[in-house]
């Protein structure tokens, strides 16, 4: 009896230890903790931004890029400077005072700014006196006799910014129509838009990159003749676009953060700005 239990406990021994390796190699190792970062700001980034974040964490599982709604570019900049965000996204340039925080921006993209329409506006072209005539409050018909319905945005906002730069009379026109409450103000691109998409015979502003990252069906007219386009704008002859760029501090980019920047400037990153639209900054 002791012969067969001196036999056995080497075998039942050598069977959990085979059972246990066996458990050990089937249970799958624990995955790398996650990097998350949060990049924020103007709505006219987001879609594209979430579009940049899919592909890079498609390549860099361990790194997920957040990309929450519109903050603006003001609360991205005091979002970054604050180091509440990674990356903050605006649709401006940084200013002196801006950048003497220590900010420092990286552009990557530049998209047309048009004048959108709703579906149900006849019209496909408008020529600049024209545009400057509806925001003043002249010009308060479409050809087929229906009212226009004019979109505004903030003073601020970088759309109606290049606008006032780009066409001559339409700042002093905005100017009086705003301090005259003429016109429904909305404070986000995408409130914006829903309004442009929704609202029958509506005008505004928006970007082409936005109509196509976020699917809008938002019809965009031409300006004096002239379609917004990656090759006009190159070219100049369309005159109305501007650049995006990601803001950081120089003192707190992160070793994941710059792996998302350097994304969007390389091959795989211009790719995708250019199927939706957008011209490079590199």
């Amino acid at each position: 009896m002791k012969t067969l239990i001196a036999f056995t406990m080497p075998l039942l021994m050598s069977a959990s230890f085979a059972l246990a390796s066996l458990c050990l190699a089937q249970t799958p190792l624990r995955p790398a903790e996650q990097v998350q970062l949060t990049a924020a700001g103007s709505g006219a980034n987001l879609g594209i931004t979430r579009l940049l974040a899919a592909a890079f964490t498609a390549q860099n599982p361990q790194i997920l890029i957040e990309v929450p709604g519109s903050i603006g570019t003001r609360g991205a900049i005091e979002a970054v400077t604050e180091g509440a965000i990674s990356l903050g996204l605006i649709s401006r340039p940084l200013k002196e005072e801006e950048k003497a925080q220590g900010l420092v921006a990286q552009p990557y993209a530049r998209t047309a700014i048009v004048i959108g329409a709703h579906p149900s506006v006849k019209e496909d072209t408008l020529t600049a006196q024209e545009v400057v005539e509806i925001f003043k409050g002249i010009k308060t018909k479409w050809q087929d006799g229906n009212q226009i319905v004019v979109q505004a945005r903030e003073k601020s906002d970088s759309g109606f910014l290049v606008l006032a730069n780009a066409l001559p009379g339409f700042k002093e026109a905005y100017t009086e129509s705003h301090e005259a409450k003429r016109w429904i103000l909305y404070y986000n691109d995408q409130d914006a838009n829903q309004a442009l998409t929704s609202v029958p015979f509506a005008i505004g502003v928006t970007d082409l990159g936005m109509t196509t990252t976020e699917h809008l069906k938002i019809k965009i007219l031409k300006l004096n003749g002239i379609a917004p386009a990656p090759e006009t704008i190159r070219t100049g002859v369309y005159p109305l676009s501007r650049q995006l760029s990601f803001i950081y501090r120089a003192d707190a980019l992160s070793p994941e953060a710059k792996a998302f920047l350097d994304y969007a400037a390389s091959k795989a990153g211009i790719a995708l700005l250019e199927a939706n639209g957008y011209i490079s900054a590199q």
